[in-house]
């Protein structure tokens, strides 16, 4: 092989192997160098031919590293857009529920051009667009860290297997049993964001309210004055749980990947809770006097619950709730990963 054709070969590979990831690079080089000797022998053609051939390194790097020049890839396109449109649909309805109920409980508010403004466009926008940038960001980061759920472990390949498609590369059909169900994560997926959203721009709507003519006296059991630390573990949680919904609606069944991402995000929220309900203060410790004031009332009778408000009371019950919860969800997901999660239907 002249000097010109080693160039020109080296040339080639380094555009290549430049665009995937660096463990793979070596492999991958030895590999073209060995395709390309081999396609000028057989196909006796020099070396501008066989590289022609090839095509373009960019597009050739795409069959090794499996990533486009796109945000969001086919793979998860479909399940993208539904999950947007399922999201979109509900937070518009979520707020046209909001007017109704404001409406009814305080008509002055309708001659108000504010609540237009701030409560029908604004707070809807702000959703929205908030939604929408969560949802297309945790899509892209599974697609730029190539985040696939294989069920079944991939053979060992080469450029020619890559270039083709056969009937052997199809997963199996899995058992009834192991199948997630589309329209549970996608509940899931739409509940963690609208929670997320009204957590961040609304969180009055987690506070008992009476309404004196136009004003909105808010009471809530929360803590807010130390809403600012409370908050961003509330988020946390929240996406953790979110990202945990998606892994499952893309795999479609229990599996290996599914079972550990219910694990990792079942002790996340266990750990988070823990650090919200006994070590931050979450519970708001004036909550029943204001309510008493809020309303004009008083809490005297031993039938009223609000009577036997206590901080650690309701936060060790939230504790074991949420506890209880978790624990049962990861005993079902590796129950089901461990019976079905390798069987053929």
């Amino acid at each position: 092989m002249t000097m010109e054709k080693n160039d020109m070969m080296e040339r080639y590979i380094y555009e290549v192997i430049r665009r995937v990831p660096k463990k793979q690079r070596e492999e991958i080089r030895l590999e073209l160098e060995e395709l390309i000797s081999d396609m000028m022998e057989q196909e006796e053609a020099g070396m501008e031919a066989v590289l022609t051939k090839l095509g373009n390194p960019r597009d050739f790097a795409q069959k090794y590293s499996g990533r486009h020049n796109y945000l969001i890839g086919p793979e998860y396109y479909g399940d993208y857009c539904w999950v947007m449109k399922v999201f979109l649909l509900s937070t518009l309805a979520f707020h046209m529920i909001s007017v109704i109920f404001q409406a009814v409980f305080s008509p002055g508010l309708l001659l108000e051009m504010s609540f237009y403004v701030k409560t029908v466009f604004t707070d809807a926008l702000i959703s929205l667009i908030g939604g929408f940038g969560m949802l297309t960001l945790l899509f892209a980061v599974f697609e730029h860290y190539n985040v696939r759920v294989q069920i079944t472990k991939e053979k060992n390949w080469s450029v020619e297997q890559l270039k083709t498609w056969t009937p052997s590369k199809l997963p199996p059909v899995p058992n009834k049993k192991a199948r997630i169900s589309r329209g549970d994560c996608i509940v899931g997926i739409v509940f963690s964001l609208m929670f997320g959203l009204l957590l961040i721009f609304a969180p009055e709507w987690f506070t008992g309210v009476n309404i004196g003519g136009k004003e909105w006296k808010l009471v809530s059991p929360f803590n807010h004055e130390a809403w600012n630390v409370i908050l961003p573990i509330l988020v946390i949680d929240l996406a953790v749980e979110l990202a945990n919904e998606i892994m499952k609606l893309l795999a479609g069944r229990y599996c290996k990947k599914v079972m550990i991402s219910e694990i990792l995000s079942g002790v996340t929220v266990i750990i988070l809770s823990v650090i919200l309900l006994k070590v931050l203060p979450f519970w708001n410790p004036n909550f029943v006097r204001e309510l008493e004031e809020a309303f004009e009332m008083q809490i005297t009778s031993q039938q009223d619950l609000l009577l036997y408000w206590n901080d650690g009371l309701i936060s060790n019950i939230f504790l074991v709730g949420i506890v209880i919860i978790t624990v049962a969800e990861i005993a079902v997901t590796v129950y089901r990963t461990c019976r079905y999660g390798n069987e053929k239907e």
